[in-house]
């Protein structure tokens, strides 16, 4: 599949959700809801998180056994043409103020012409989606094996073009705040646990959340199960929230229009401050409190 050809891969469906055809594979694109709390315990969908399903004759395959039968030369349009889909079928929605975290497998893009042609594919994707650039939050989760030099030059190369960056399993390290400059973190789910254990460790996660607001970073912790979590959320300083108990990923056309209409406000920009134990939780979102547990299972 030629870089040219990547768009041609697109079906727009009767539903009218975006998907793709490579090979035998049908490419759907999932979204998950990131939510903000209110100071009056309302939920609100501040973000989606994009999750490729592929199926062939409507069999589910693992993302992880797609993307082995993918030859090498064609990793980065097909991982490219996932985000089109997520963009795309995200701009469908047509909700305001709402961002989108798009993964990247930063192997793919070591070189200047790699990166220019992604970008260019990004800024097409966003145009044809009616999502302005920042509203697309590229993911980065640094390998081991990955050149930092090589990261920081493809996340300045995505900011010149106006997107922004999220930084996916995120443990507090401030040189990657420094090389990367994202608006995003996602926290990393051990290392979360291991501060979540005692009222220290919340207060010093509440402090993070908060050196992270202030400088322009919004924290997102996944992985939310179990109600209890939601209070831990509070307790850290209210960042925002990703999970089962909260929504799962729906193949697009997804319902969250209606299971979460728009309140006419814009989300936050930045998190709330924590609501009191005795804010009320709409009926869609009401959670019971019960005993400390955190990060039991992993999205």
């Amino acid at each position: 599949m030629s870089e040219r050809s990547i768009f041609s891969n697109l079906v727009r469906q009767p539903d009218g959700a975006f998907s793709a055809i490579y090979g035998p594979y049908l490419l759907q694109s999932a979204l998950q809801p990131i939510f903000c709390e209110h100071q009056d315990g309302h939920l609100q969908i501040a973000a989606f998180k994009g999750l490729i399903r592929a199926s062939i004759k409507g069999e589910p395959i693992a993302p992880t056994d797609f993307f082995r039968t993918v030859p090498e030369e064609e990793c980065a349009a097909v991982d490219g043409l996932c985000r089109s889909l997520h963009i795309l079928n995200t701009g469908a929605l047509g909700r305001q103020g709402v961002a989108l975290l798009v993964n990247f497998q930063t192997g793919f893009y070591g070189t200047s012409q790699a990166m220019r042609q992604e970008v260019e594919r990004l800024r097409l994707s966003a145009h044809q989606a009616g999502m302005a650039p920042d509203a697309i939050a590229c993911e980065i989760h640094e390998n081991p094996l990955d050149d930092p030099d090589e990261l920081a030059e493809f996340a300045a190369r995505l900011h010149e073009s106006g997107f922004s960056i999220a930084i996916d399993d995120y443990a507090g390290e401030d040189r990657d705040l420094e090389r990367l400059r994202p608006q995003f973190v996602t926290f990393d789910t051990a290392w979360l646990h291991g501060f979540a254990e005692n009222s220290a460790g919340l207060a010093l996660l509440r402090i993070v959340v908060g050196q992270l607001a202030q400088k322009g970073i919004r924290a997102i912790v996944a992985g939310i199960e179990e109600p209890d979590m939601i209070a831990l959320c509070r307790e850290m300083g209210g960042p925002l929230m990703q999970g089962y108990l909260l929504a799962r990923p729906e193949i697009a056309p997804t319902s969250f229009n209606a299971t979460f209409p728009e309140t006419g406000e814009a989300p936050s920009r930045m998190p709330a401050q924590a609501p009191s134990a005795g804010t009320h939780v709409p009926a869609e979102t009401r959670l019971q409190r019960s005993q400390r547990q955190f990060g039991r299972r992993r999205i």
